[in-house]
């Protein structure tokens, strides 16, 4: 390639570069094509899904015993039991695999009595799966030849984001770096570095955004083209006074470690994000008694990850609230796509209260946002 061409994987008919991976993954030949050949898909992969869990995971064996596992469609798995965060306190009556196929293990602290931490595990096809979302995401932002520069704290961990950035990006061009670990917390280190090592995109959290946007607040960092905000809530106002002062485009990505890491971004439309929909399968349900919305309707983000080999999650509740978008994008894109997240679900309300949104804010401290029942965007 040229120094300085896009790092796209999209080209006509498709109007975005998941449409291509996804049409190429499904057998789908044009966008008018994609939406019926990925529903088949991604209901062949449930059904090998569910056949899979019930042999081999002993939770998913017991969970699921005496439920209809054939799928005619995404839209049955509403007859199928919740996974929920307190399932999770042992990984081996998930898994999927033998230990010694997996490849990295990673633990999340959660709330609750019990204060057991969530293991969750991966194989090497795993990461893959997920270094090629990574790929394709990132194709709207990099070039080649051009420097990433990863943000996150805790991303150089062997198979951390910034070490899957540099193994999906790095054999088209682009250099990935991650800051530092003393610098991901102090404003000046970030800003020093960033100034010295002028990355043309980088990959930071919301809090690192606002740090930045206090040292910088008239212009972007030196050489800076393209943002992606990721591991935590993006609120809207942050994001338009970053694309304002900086001139440059800022994505935001959702995605949660038991998604994979990559679950859905945003595009330079931003009508909603671009799903990884043959690895992840999300529906959105009424948090208080579990009833599946329509499209539009605000509830609490459900998970099926519809690939994954050491660890399956069928129908996992995330605690997230937003809503699922019909197509098209104004990108282009035919596919549905998940609207804006709007922060964490409080679980506290009893099942006949409105259920409320808690919004994360400066200094720990929450905004409540009280929602009806179907409360709409």
């Amino acid at each position: 390639m040229s120094r300085g061409r896009t790092v796209s994987f999209a080209h006509p008919p498709f109007a975005h570069p998941m449409d291509l991976w996804l049409g190429q993954a499904c057998g789908a030949a044009s966008p008018e094509d994609l939406p019926s050949r990925l529903r088949a898909a991604q209901t062949e992969a449930l059904n090998r899904l569910l056949r899979r869990a019930v042999t081999h995971s002993s939770f998913y064996a017991r969970h699921l015993a005496g439920c209809d596992l054939e799928m005619n469609g995404p839209e049955d798995l509403a007859r199928l039991p919740f996974t929920t965060a307190g399932h999770l306190r042992d990984w081996r009556h998930f898994c999927c695999v033998s230990q010694g196929d997996v490849q990295r293990m990673v633990s999340l602290e959660t709330s609750g009595t019990t204060g057991t931490p969530k293991r969750l595990a991966f194989t090497a096809r795993d990461l893959d799966r997920t270094r090629d979302f990574f790929r394709v995401g990132l194709s709207q932002l990099v070039k080649e030849g051009d420097r990433l520069a990863v943000l996150l704290p805790g991303a150089e961990r062997p198979d951390g984001v910034a070490d899957l950035l540099r193994q999906a990006l790095g054999p088209s061009g682009v250099l990935v770096e991650g800051l530092p670990a003393a610098s991901t917390v102090d404003e000046t280190a970030m800003a020093r570095w960033l100034a010295e090592r002028r990355p043309q995109v980088l990959v930071a959290a919301p809090a690192q955004l606002e740090a930045l946007l206090r040292s910088f607040p008239q212009a972007a960092p030196p050489g800076l083209r393209g943002a992606l905000s990721s591991a935590d809530w993006l609120d809207p106002a942050l994001g338009q006074k970053l694309r304002s002062a900086w001139g440059c485009e800022l994505l935001d990505h959702y995605g949660l470690t038991e998604s994979g890491f990559g679950c859905a971004v945003e595009c330079p439309a931003h009508d909603g994000y671009h799903l990884r929909a043959l690895d992840a399968l999300l529906e959105v349900v009424d948090p208080r008694d579990g009833g599946p919305l329509p499209p539009g309707r605000v509830g609490e983000v459900v998970l099926t990850t519809l690939n994954r080999e050491a660890m399956p999650l069928i129908r996992y509740r995330t605690g997230d609230a937003a809503s699922l978008l019909p197509g098209p994008c104004r990108c282009g894109s035919p596919l549905p796509r998940l609207g804006p997240l709007l922060g964490r679900l409080d679980t506290g309300a009893g099942p006949t209260s409105p259920f409320r949104v808690i919004r994360p804010a400066k200094g720990g401290a929450a905004q409540v946002e009280h929602r009806s029942e179907g409360a709409r965007l």
